[in-house]
């Protein structure tokens, strides 16, 4: 099995793992949850979206979140197009893209 490593503030990995935790999941098998859904997607299984929601201690959102906005879709593939502010200057991920 592959070892992946990535950079995570401390404290979304201390909410994650609680939230995980109570869901009977370690962090680690909830990663690989993502990526196989990632591949049977072909792209992110779920929209990113920016605004504001009320967190409680691990994380979880605590009520509706009415301000939400969705992220634009390219019309040539639906997938979903992230800010460029989002890119991590030290990878070269999106460069190519």
């Amino acid at each position: 099995m592959a070892k992946v490593v990535a950079n995570v503030d401390d404290d979304v990995k201390r909410r994650a793992s609680a939230l995980y935790e109570e869901m009977g999941l370690s962090l680690s098998s909830a990663v690989n949850m993502f990526l196989k859904q990632s591949i049977r997607d072909g792209g992110m299984p779920f929209t990113p979206s920016v605004g504001k929601a009320h967190m409680d201690a691990v994380g979880r959102v605590a009520g509706a979140n009415t301000t939400a906005k969705t992220m634009p879709r390219n019309p040539e593939t639906g997938r979903i197009v992230l800010p460029s502010e989002w890119d991590d200057p030290e990878d070269d991920v999106y460069d190519n893209l």
